[in-house]
């Protein structure tokens, strides 16, 4: 009776860790790129046609942070986009307090770490670079 409850056991627990592991290449991929001191907590898939004309950032979401938390906010790409992934965090107040891309040089980073000074919900908006058409996904992950 012991080895059928062991054995049931077993099969139980590697049901549940089968199941907590995403199937999307894309997710996968990204959470590795977040790396081996990032805890994965939410991903974002974002799929955007062109915009008619670049300006606010397309896709919205909102997510609860934690203060003195650090988070860590990677975008990874699909191979078929024509623009890179970007991410802009607001607070509460509806100000800019991080984002991925630099207006003044160009570039955009394709990790952020964020260091929570307010607990609260902020805005996170995802858009392709200059408006461009693409698919990609935004990993949050709790860098210990």
């Amino acid at each position: 009776m012991k080895k059928h409850f062991i054995t049931l056991l077993m099969l139980i627990t590697t049901g549940v860790l089968v199941s907590g592991q995403t199937s999307d290449p894309l997710v996968s991929s990204c959470i590795s790129n977040a790396g081996p001191n990032a805890k994965y907590l939410k991903d974002f898939r974002v799929q955007l046609g062109k915009a008619p004309t670049a300006g606010e950032l397309r896709y919205k979401a909102q997510m609860s942070l934690w203060k003195n938390t650090k988070y860590r906010f990677t975008m990874c790409n699909s191979r078929d986009s024509q623009g890179k992934l970007i991410l802009s965090i607001k607070d509460d107040a509806n100000k800019v307090v991080l984002s991925s891309f630099d207006q003044k040089s160009g570039k955009t980073y394709p990790y952020v770490d964020f260091i929570c000074n307010r607990s609260g919900i902020y805005k996170l908006s995802f858009d392709f670079t200059e408006g461009q058409p693409g698919s990609g996904v935004g990993v949050v992950s709790m860098v210990k």
